[in-house]
């Protein structure tokens, strides 16, 4: 896995806010509108979200991630489609942290070590990653779910 090292944000301020403050702001808005709407409180351990941009997706991903309490939660794992590459397998990210307009979220680069080695899987090299936006929409709302 590469040391230290940065997935940009590279979607930030087209399919969704830059601003960091605009964008929790917002998120806090859509995740208040979607937990008020909903009687049953279910604690979900797995979800399935939107991965378009905010515009079209926002607050319907709201839905599925207001219904996560992060409290006993120590690992996520976050898995998209690939739009601009074909795979044989799955592929890792080669980075240590995800940027977002909120804070960087640190990758658990020891477990995507282990998962590399077992040989199932390749890795990303940066402007695939880079060019790939299924996983990044997601970032932001994990960022706020997880912000305690």
């Amino acid at each position: 896995m590469s040391s230290n090292s940065i997935r940009e944000a590279s979607h930030a301020g087209s399919w969704y806010e830059s601003n960091g403050k605009n964008l929790d702001q917002q998120l806090s808005t859509w995740l208040a509108e979607a937990t008020s709407n909903t009687n049953n409180r279910l604690k979900a351990r797995a979800i399935i979200a939107p991965h378009a941009g905010y515009t079209y997706s926002g607050p319907t991903a709201a839905f599925a991630y207001g219904h996560i309490d992060p409290t006993d939660i120590d690992r996520v794992f976050l898995l998209g489609p690939s739009h601009h590459y074909s795979l044989n397998t799955c592929a890792l990210t080669n980075h240590t942290q995800y940027e977002t307009p909120l804070y960087n979220i640190q990758v658990d680069t020891q477990i995507s070590s282990e998962l590399y080695k077992t040989g199932l899987f390749t890795i990303m090299n940066k402007q695939q990653d880079s060019d790939e936006h299924s996983l990044e929409m997601h970032l932001p709302y994990i960022a706020k779910v997880f912000e305690k």
